[in-house]
């Protein structure tokens, strides 16, 4: 009995079927995080450093790896900071993560074999390997809509296991990364690495430029002497480091460890130097996005910003309208068929004829605006939110002349009567 309760207690652990949107949220802003981080970094200096000085790890002696010249190392530099972004934003992303895994690897990895080995990048190397082998552009991706348009499919993928064991493997690996240190640290020491000057002496060497950056912040010598206080920022670091495997299965105690281990982070690098500021990218992976999502959807008004008419009869207009759907995070946004609801349409917008919008697009705003092809797009940008961050690019004006021509040239060569089976909900009623 009970061999069969820890088996279903490990089973909900790795696999209890969840939505895609912790993942594939997580997996976007992890990938966001690490592009922008590493966007001014060059690699490309390790490939004039001298091969005397080079002492292989054992990934790069056993598989036999080089090390580049500059110009490739350019080169492979360049396509893994694309690969992250394209992760980021789900665009071929089982490939794009794959690539990210690959040069990741071979790019962080490289500062390894010169004489000393660091521990700041190596959680995001195994994330890598981890996200490449998942579903994570399932959902909050390019692919995910483009599968949406394609499939006509507005309600996305069902709750599958396979979204969640990608983030409880990396979110495992985080745990033991800080317990390994925490352990590491009493191993070697024991207490007396808390109630020894050890970290006093630490504070105060910092200032001799050793570490790979300089504190942010020049107060470690000042703290160094001030009684105790070292003492405590020991007995902190031990504390979070070894027991912060507890947030993987206390609900009530992870934000404890969780935000200690962020203020741990935060702390060694405005006092001591080490730079692990792309450590915190792992932490998007605690967030439970889903519920944060339905809190932020409870607390807001229920009102429709915008109608949107469109054409059921159009295969154009049917792929567009799941995507609608997919962006409308807020439901602001109220579709309706012209072709199946235009006695209700007419009665409640009378300005608009059935003609015009068989043509073309048309949204009604709030304020009773009418807007139609291309135009229509631009008012849907002011109340999806993923179309806030198009907003300043549309309001150029050399943008909305070739998007009203792109516009034209689609809905000019659209057919009608397309008999397409669309999997979409039944129209709402007009409220």
């Amino acid at each position: 009995m009970k061999a069969h309760a820890l088996a279903s207690a490990w089973r909900r652990f790795w696999f209890s079927p969840v939505t895609p949107t912790n993942l594939g949220v997580a997996r976007c802003l992890f990938f966001l995080g690490l592009a922008l981080f590493y966007f001014p970094h060059d690699f490309s200096g390790w490939g004039s450093v001298s091969p005397a000085l080079f002492q292989p790890i054992w990934l790069f002696d056993s598989f036999r790896i080089p090390v580049l010249s500059e110009d490739l190392l350019r080169i492979v530099q360049i396509t893994w900071k694309v690969a992250l972004l394209s992760s980021a934003i789900g665009f071929m992303t089982r490939p794009s993560m794959a690539i990210s895994a690959i040069l990741g690897t071979y790019l962080l990895g490289l500062g390894h074999n010169f004489g000393q080995t660091y521990h700041f990048d190596a959680i995001l190397v195994l994330a890598f390997w981890i996200l490449a082998f998942s579903r994570a552009g399932d959902a909050w991706s390019v692919d995910a809509l483009r599968h949406a348009a394609q499939h006509r499919d507005v309600a996305g993928p069902p709750p599958n296991p396979e979204y969640h064991w990608p983030v409880q493997l990396i979110l495992v690996a985080f745990s033991l990364v800080f317990c390994a240190a925490g352990i590491a640290k009493l191993r070697g020491s024991g207490l007396q690495w808390i109630f020894s000057n050890h970290l006093a002496i630490l504070l105060d060497r910092v200032q001799y430029h050793i570490s790979d950056a300089d504190p942010v912040l020049p107060w470690s010598s000042t703290v160094a002497r001030i009684p105790g206080a070292a003492m405590m920022m020991a007995f902190s670091t031990i504390f979070f480091e070894s027991l912060y495997p507890i947030a993987l299965f206390s609900r009530r105690l992870r934000p404890l460890f969780v935000l200690g281990g962020i203020f741990l982070i935060l702390g060694i690098r405005a006092m001591m130097g080490p730079t692990f500021e792309n450590f915190l990218l792992i932490n998007f992976f605690w967030v439970p996005w889903d519920r944060v999502g339905y809190w932020i959807r409870a607390r807001m008004p229920s009102r429709t910003s915008i109608y949107v008419f469109y054409d059921g009869d159009c295969g154009v207009c049917t792929s567009t309208i799941p995507v609608l759907r997919r962006l409308d995070l807020l439901n602001r946004v109220e579709l309706l068929d012209v072709t199946r609801q235009w006695k209700a349409v007419s009665a409640e917008f009378p300005m608009l004829t059935r003609e015009r919008c068989l043509a073309d697009m048309h949204a009604v705003t709030s304020d009773g605006s009418v807007h139609t092809g291309f135009d229509a797009y631009h008012a849907l940008a002011r109340v999806l939110p993923l179309g806030w961050l198009a907003r300043p690019i549309l309001h150029f004006a050399a943008v909305q002349r070739l998007g009203r021509r792109l516009y034209r040239r689609v809905a000019d060569h659209r057919s009608r009567s397309c008999k397409i089976p669309v999997a979409t909900a039944p129209p709402a009623p007009l409220s």
